[in-house]
């Protein structure tokens, strides 16, 4: 035992042991990887980026697009002056859509912009259509 103690003092430092497997070759391969998995990290963060801003400003269909300069044109009064029995009136619309209509707008203080009733669960484009006619179709069709 004294013997081992001796020979495992007498050792004076630590060797430094090389651990890398790889040659040098396989070191500019690796690093060629690592370029090209940054390349492509960079290109999905871009796309999604891109993409995110895509569907935030998206119009939900081709009628939002026909609307975007349209909606300037009507009287807000009408429809911030709306009851629910109103609503009721669009075929399509029923006591639950109208109520929530009516609770929206009132939580925003009015409508700003005709296009926040597709804000509502359950009100499409469609609807909205529906909406229009029914409180401005008399009068844009006067006017045209």
């Amino acid at each position: 035992m004294g013997k081992n103690r001796q020979d495992f003092g007498s050792s004076s430092g630590v060797e430094a042991v090389d651990l890398s497997v790889n040659s040098p070759d396989e070191d500019k391969s690796l690093k060629l990887r690592e370029k090209i998995f940054l390349a492509v990290v960079i290109v999905i963060f871009i796309a999604s980026a891109a993409g995110i801003f895509a569907v935030r400003y998206h119009k939900s269909d081709s009628f939002s697009l026909l609307l975007a300069d349209e909606t300037e044109q009507y009287d807000l009064g009408i429809i911030n002056s709306a009851t629910v029995e109103d609503f009721m009136e669009i075929k399509g619309i029923g006591e639950v859509k109208a109520n929530a209509i009516v609770n929206f707008r009132e939580s925003i203080g009015g409508f700003t912009d005709i296009k926040q009733i597709t804000y509502i669960d359950g009100i499409s484009d469609a609807t909205l259509e529906k909406i229009i006619e029914h409180f401005y179709g008399e009068e844009t069709e006067s006017e045209e």
